[in-house]
């Protein structure tokens, strides 16, 4: 009896738990560089890997040591997926992260699949694999959508039909068109301060005014103002005071050990509580507590107020 065998019995008997993340590894084939069967998983040299030069959005980090926290201890569910760019390059299809996580992690192979994908097929595939992830901003969809219009001259009506977006969003997406180079790089950098709905307004104010744009966007970034706010300044040429500027608002994590719960943020009398995740019991708690809190807040108001006629 061989030892593949063996280790069946024994596992059904549950005197031996399943392979280790290494003893997984260690059982696939490895790719050196210079070949690879089509679908079929290798561990493959991290340095041999590069990113997508098709991804529109920076890795991460909280999702990278999420992986890393789980990778660290179980084997990786599913493998990464590259195709042979440019060059005989390996890029990422898609598994980004978990890339990422097994750097840190400091592994130096990776389970792989290689796919035969040319240029458009990798483009799709990268950028639609992400379009509606949560994390993603409207100038990052923008620059998917307009990295695809001018490499292949699609139309707006063409790209709403490969997406199954509508074409009202993708025009309005499509309106970060025009923005001076250095607005666009200041943008880029900070994706998540225009929408797509301010940005036909936000792109011929920064054609006139670079550098206030720039000052807008670095305000926007750091809470200072309301995407509201930046339009009527910029409106003004940066010479009235927008009457909704924000103070800095409060922010505070809540974890358990490295686990994230929640993300609470204050600014004057607004809170806004977000979950990563689900948590059906929170909404009625919280309700209750409020109860008792609104309570409690208006008793001890009405008694100083009492004592104050007194």
């Amino acid at each position: 009896m061989n030892y593949d065998s063996q280790r069946r019995i024994l596992k059904s008997s549950g005197l031996v738990s399943a392979p280790s993340a290494d003893e997984a590894a260690a059982a696939l084939p490895r790719l050196d560089g210079n070949g690879g069967i089509e679908g079929k998983p290798f561990m493959v040299p991290i340095s041999l890997i590069c990113e997508s030069p098709y991804q529109t959005s920076p890795i991460n980090d909280e999702k990278v040591a999420d992986l890393m926290e789980n990778l660290g201890k179980n084997p990786i569910s599913s493998p990464v997926v590259l195709r042979r760019g440019h060059q005989g390059r390996l890029e990422i299809v898609a598994g980004r992260h978990r890339v990422e996580a097994y750097k840190r992690l400091g592994r130096q192979e990776i389970e792989s699949t290689l796919r035969d994908l040319n240029d458009d097929d990798a483009e799709k595939l990268v950028f639609y694999d992400n379009l509606f992830a949560p994390s993603m901003t409207d100038f990052q969809k923008y620059l998917g959508f307009s990295q695809r219009k001018t490499r292949l001259g699609l139309t707006q009506e063409q790209l709403s039909e490969e997406s199954g977006v509508s074409r009202t969003v993708i025009s309005k997406l499509l309106s970060f068109d025009g923005l001076p180079e250095r607005v666009f790089n200041a943008l880029k950098e900070n994706p998540q301060t225009i929408g797509a709905n301010a940005a036909a307004d936000f792109v011929n104010l920064a054609k006139n005014q670079p550098d206030l744009a720039i000052e807008a966007i670095y305000s926007i970034a750091l809470g200072n103002m309301t995407q509201k706010a930046a339009l009527t300044w910029l409106k003004a040429g940066g010479n009235k005071k927008p009457e909704d500027l924000k103070t800095t608002p409060t922010k505070t994590l809540i974890k358990s050990g490295k686990h994230k719960y929640a993300e609470l943020v204050q600014r004057e009398n607004r809170l806004v509580i977000s979950l990563n995740a689900a948590d059906k019991d929170l909404y009625s708690e919280l309700q209750e507590w409020l109860k008792s809190r609104a309570k409690q807040h208006f008793q001890t108001t009405n008694h100083q107020e009492g004592e104050s006629e007194a």
